[in-house]
């Protein structure tokens, strides 16, 4: 391998690792990087060639070439059909879930830039506006996406990486989380305090209190769950 494969080969993979291309992000075309790079599409093409055979990229027939996500999705979808099959995994779920994202919120409380604010501000008037109405559908993809926000806010690739990784997971927990809730019910209002709470605060560079909103709002969404599978009592 030549210095100038090795240089854009070692270009592509920072920048993945740095999250500029998330799993199943489409790359530039070859033309495009060789321009903005200074190299031939020859060594862009090589580059990409060893990405390939690391399993970092994958080439798709006539569409181009993309961050490797397959991993990804095998690993969400059998832990998916575990959480399925056995239910006590959701305590598991939210343990983990109150560890990753009240550290989440914690990092992106004290690194989100100017466009994470836009973003995150939008992932909460779109929360905002899901939980007012009765599409339940919205509700789950403004839940999934806000908290996803919160993870690339805090510029730490393996955050993400792990969000991204957990997304369908995530998708069917709140899917669960959510069933039963009327639109205009009291759970429905303190969901929707609970995420402005959570983003007013990582706006606020308050890491502390942001660790705690996110915090609090999983063990929330966990009393729900345990009530959910709780039996009835008997009469």
């Amino acid at each position: 391998m030549s210095r100038r494969v090795e240089a854009v080969v070692d270009h592509l993979e920072s920048a993945i690792v740095q999250g500029v291309y998330a799993p199943g992000t489409r790359l530039p075309g070859e033309r495009a990087l060789g321009t903005a790079l200074g190299v031939s599409r020859a060594t862009v093409r090589d580059a990409l060639a060893a990405l390939v055979s690391r399993g970092l990229l994958q080439r798709r027939h006539g569409d181009g070439t993309y961050v490797n996500d397959q991993a990804e999705r095998q690993m969400a979808e059998v832990w998916v059909d575990m959480a399925e099959r056995h239910p006590a995994l959701q305590g598991d779920l939210i343990e983990f879930r109150e560890m990753l994202e009240s550290r989440a919120a914690e990092l992106a409380a004290t690194r989100h830039d100017a466009a994470d604010r836009e973003r995150l501000l939008a992932a909460l008037a779109a929360v905002d506006a899901a939980y007012s109405g009765e599409d339940r559908a919205a509700q789950i993809r403004s839940d999934v996406a806000f908290h996803r926000t919160i993870a690339e806010a805090t510029h730490n690739p393996l955050f993400a990486y792990l969000m991204n990784s957990l997304l369908r997971l995530l998708h069917e927990h709140v899917q669960l989380s959510l069933a039963g809730v009327a639109p205009h019910s009291d759970t429905a209002r303190q969901l929707r305090v609970q995420h402005r709470a959570l983003a007013e605060a990582i706006l606020a560079r308050d890491a502390e209190r942001a660790g705690r909103q996110a915090g609090g709002h999983i063990d929330f969404v966990g009393v729900r769950l345990n009530a959910m599978r709780r039996p009835p009592a008997r009469r």
